[in-house]
């Protein structure tokens, strides 16, 4: 048993040699990138759902 835990951690380390990690400037901008992609997608998300609260508002006035 001991034997299977220390190929697995000798292989994890094996594997973990081969990861390609990012440079700083490739993590900075996906980090922007999505922080953008975030702000554009809440913006969008508030303007659909003003927009159909303003509609049912109506609709409930309407059948008042």
């Amino acid at each position: 048993m001991f034997e299977k835990i220390k190929k697995f951690y000798k292989e994890v380390i094996t594997e973990w040699s081969k990861v390609e990690w990012p440079t700083n400037k490739e993590l900075i901008d996906s980090t922007l990138i999505v922080f953008v992609i975030i702000i554009i997608f809440g913006i969008y998300i508030f303007a659909v759902d003003y927009l159909i609260n303003l509609f049912l508002d109506q609709i409930i006035k309407i059948m008042k």
